[in-house]
């Protein structure tokens, strides 16, 4: 399906093109921007993004949305007040899954690529998503012609990228999504909360429905182990 332009992408989303402007800006919403500094939109991004209900109500920030997907995942997020703390808590106490995976789908920015050879890219990222479905849900098969992953230690993506022949591609096969240091993220898998909160990113209802269950079982042993 061709790009599409603002005005449609904005009619799709239910939000005004200056708001669809912004989101590619922000790298929101992939697109590209032709010499003539007209944006062009890509159907996938539409997609994800109405999957996931972004446009409704005010996100968390970055560090509040990790912060409480390292709480469901039993990780405890260094560098946080107090009151900090206390208002994730609340969050979890009040949100369902639903509410929770909508309102921390802005803390990170997927960039998408085409790899030169997609395993050995899957076997140097940290998985998450549709890469690492199995984790949270054995009914699930990881999907291997996809990889959606997270970098690890402090290399950074232009450096990656390059390693592994990497071409930027809006449809491509390779979604890297940015991280937060804050989390442990050396192993195979990210953590628990974060694959699930970005398998609810797909399209796909299966993948979706299981992200948002995982969620909400996450939610439910951490309501149980808190709540007196």
């Amino acid at each position: 399906m061709d790009n599409l332009m603002t005005k449609d992408a904005a009619r799709a989303l239910g939000v005004s093109q200056r708001q669809v402007t912004d989101l590619l800006r922000a790298g929101k919403l992939s697109g590209e921007q032709l010499s003539d500094g007209t944006w062009l939109v890509t159907p996938r991004s539409i997609s994800e993004r109405r999957s996931l209900n972004a446009g409704a109500g005010r996100t968390w920030s970055a560090a509040s949305s990790w912060a409480l997907l390292g709480e469901l995942s039993g990780q405890s997020s260094t560098g946080l007040s107090q009151s900090t703390l206390a208002r994730i808590r609340r969050r979890i106490r009040i949100s369902t899954a639903e509410e929770i995976a909508r309102k921390v789908a802005s803390r990170t920015v997927g960039h998408h690529y085409t790899a030169d050879s997609i395993v050995k890219t899957d076997n140097e990222l940290v998985l998450t998503g549709r890469s690492a479905a199995d984790v949270i849900d054995t009914e699930l098969t990881n999907q291997t012609q996809v990889v959606e992953g997270y970098l690890r230690n402090n290399e950074t993506l232009d450096s990656f990228a390059r390693r592994h022949l990497l071409s930027p591609d809006n449809n491509g096969d390779v979604t890297i999504y940015e991280r937060h240091d804050s989390l442990n993220f050396e192993g195979r898998y990210s953590p628990a909360a974060v694959i699930a909160a970005d398998l609810v990113r797909s399209t796909l209802t299966r993948e979706r429905s299981a992200g948002l269950a995982a969620l909400e079982e996450m939610r439910q042993r951490w309501l149980a182990k808190n709540t007196r």
